[in-house]
C-alpha cells in the first residue's frame, strides 16, 4: 500500500508497514524522497487477559491481537496510521519532541529516549516492565529526514 500527501512543496512517498516478518521481529519502510533515517525502536511483546500487546513506548503505540502475530500486525496499521496522520497535518516533528525525541533541527538526526528515561515517565511502560512478563525486540524504522 504506498500513500502519497502534498507536504510544504515537498511530496511524502509513505509505504506501509505490511512487510514479511521473521522471527518476531517487525519490518518497515519510510521513504521521504531519498532522505530517510533508519531507528531501531523497541517493542515490547507482553500479554494480559489472554489478549497479545505490541507495544511501541517510544512512540506510545500499541498494537493488540488474540495472537502475537495479530498484535503485531495491528502494531503495524497503528504506526501507518500515526505517520500518515502527523505528516498529513505537519505534526510529525512535533510529536516527536512531545514524546522525548531529540531533534535539534531537521538536518541532523533524530533521536529517541532511552528505555530507561521511557521507564522514567511512562507509567503505562513501568508497570509492563515491573509487573508483567515481556520480551522485546528491536524494530527499524525508515523515518522522513527533510533537509
Amino acid at each position: 500500500m504506498c500513500c502519497i500527501f502534498p507536504l510544504s512543496k515537498s511530496i511524502v512517498n509513505l509505504h506501509s508497514f505490511i512487510s514479511a516478518m521473521q522471527e518476531a521481529k517487525l519490518s518497515g519502510k519510510f521513504e521521504f524522497g531519498s532522505k530517510s533515517l533508519t531507528v531501531n525502536l523497541k517493542v515490547v511483546f507482553f500479554e494480559e487477559d489472554n489478549i497479545f500487546y505490541a507495544y511501541l513506548p517510544t512512540l506510545d503505540l500499541t498494537g493488540y491481537g488474540k495472537t502475537g502475530n495479530e498484535a503485531k500486525e495491528s502494531l503495524k496499521v497503528v504506526l501507518d496510521e500515526f505517520l500518515r496522520y502527523t505528516l498529513n497535518k505537519n505534526t510529525f516533528f512535533i510529536e516527536l519532541q512531545r514524546l522525548g525525541w531529540n531533534i535539534k533541527n531537521k538536518k541532523k538526526p533524530m533521536i529517541p529516549p532511552e528505555m530507561s528515561d521511557l521507564i522514567n515517565k511512562n507509567e503505562q511502560l513501568r508497570e509492563i516492565i515491573n509487573h508483567k512478563q515481556y520480551s522485546t525486540s528491536n524494530y527499524p524504522v525508515n523515518l522522513p529526514a527533510f533537509a
